[in-house]
């Protein structure tokens, strides 16, 4: 089907016609004739070739997509095209030789439009090519940015989910021996793993949340540990609350590192995991804990946490986390994020 600006257009291009037909019979005896009727013819025969390939086009993107078969379908648009608009222009200069001079057109005057149509043609089609390609290239970018950006949200929220099973099984575990030797101890226990995966449920599609929101969820998490290790594990925290409030991280960041400390590390009454958490100049976060790695028989196989921190801050910022290792001490500084007001 036609679409309203093709009418609208050939609409407008007849009423152009009509009235260079009526200035001809106003003017008939001061303005030559036969200028006039050609400029009509040329507008015409624009007007005619505009729309006949418009369609054309139409019906071989629903045929010969050009995405499938770009090959085939560049060479039958040519073709098609040109053997199209030479016919157009032919048949209506037949027509207008017959109404000028009543005479049919010569082989040589044929020739001479046929030529003279093969260089209109040409350079009009090379550029509505250009306009194509370059419209579609513009669109295949557009749409390659935006697979792109759902693969990285898709991979964000991967991301974000990925908590260690373990945690949780250990932690009913804990809650399970709690409830027989102390009910009170008990209820808190249980008040803290559920203020825990509150958290997790609210947060673990954010890119970013307050950093005194993440410190509140990391010592309710520090609760359940402790609940397991007991003394062996001391987590300590110096993060003034007044330096922190226009300060925000990837949710459950701390968490992570915490987990990965524990995860690898002996942790023993007569050689406690100590873990300390400080904010440091330049807006950012130092975790250090002792290095004491497990015997390689008790070694976990390497965990994804420390992967993960890396590419939520790749994903979010050109300031990436710094970890480094020496013989006594496992040192982690992550960047903090300004808050938006």
């Amino acid at each position: 089907m036609i679409s309203k600006s093709a009418i609208k257009y050939l609409v407008i291009t007849l009423s152009v016609l009509f009235a260079g037909f009526v200035t001809i019979e106003f003017y008939q005896g001061e303005i030559d004739k036969l200028y006039i009727v050609v400029v009509l013819w040329i507008l015409f025969v624009i007007t005619i070739l505009w729309l006949g390939n418009r369609y054309l086009y139409k019906r071989l993107d629903r045929s010969v997509p050009w995405l499938q078969y770009p090959s085939k379908r560049f060479f039958l648009q040519l073709i098609s095209s040109t053997l199209f608009s030479l016919c157009c222009i032919n048949l209506t200069y037949y027509f207008l030789k017959r109404l000028i001079n009543e005479d049919p057109p010569d082989q040589t005057q044929m020739l001479v439009v046929n030529i003279y149509g093969l260089l209109f043609i040409i350079p009009v089609l090379s550029i509505n090519f250009g306009i194509y390609f370059m419209m579609q290239w513009k669109k295949a970018e557009v749409k390659s940015n935006l697979l792109n950006e759902r693969h990285l949200r898709s991979e964000l929220d991967a991301l974000r989910l990925q908590v260690d099973p373990h945690f949780l099984f250990n932690s009913l575990n804990v809650l399970a021996g709690l409830i027989e030797k102390n009910s009170k101890g008990a209820q808190y226990f249980l008040e803290k793993f559920a203020e825990v995966y509150r958290y997790i449920l609210q947060y673990q599609k954010e890119d970013l949340v307050p950093l005194q929101i993440e410190l509140s969820f990391v010592q309710a998490y520090v609760h359940l540990l402790e609940q397991r290790f007991g003394s062996a594990l001391q987590v300590n925290i110096e993060v003034p609350e007044n330096d922190n409030q226009q300060l925000a991280i990837p949710p459950m960041a701390l968490q992570m590192l915490i987990e990965n400390a524990v995860k690898h590390n002996v942790i023993a009454k007569e050689t406690p995991l100590l873990v300390d958490i400080r904010l440091i100049e330049g807006n950012r976060l130092s975790i250090i804990n002792n290095y004491q790695p497990l015997t390689l028989e008790k070694q976990h196989k390497p965990g994804t946490g420390i992967d993960n921190i890396r590419k939520r801050y790749r994903h979010l910022s050109n300031d990436v986390p710094v970890f480094q290792t020496d013989m006594e001490h496992y040192k982690v500084e992550l960047p903090l994020f300004e808050m938006e007001e």
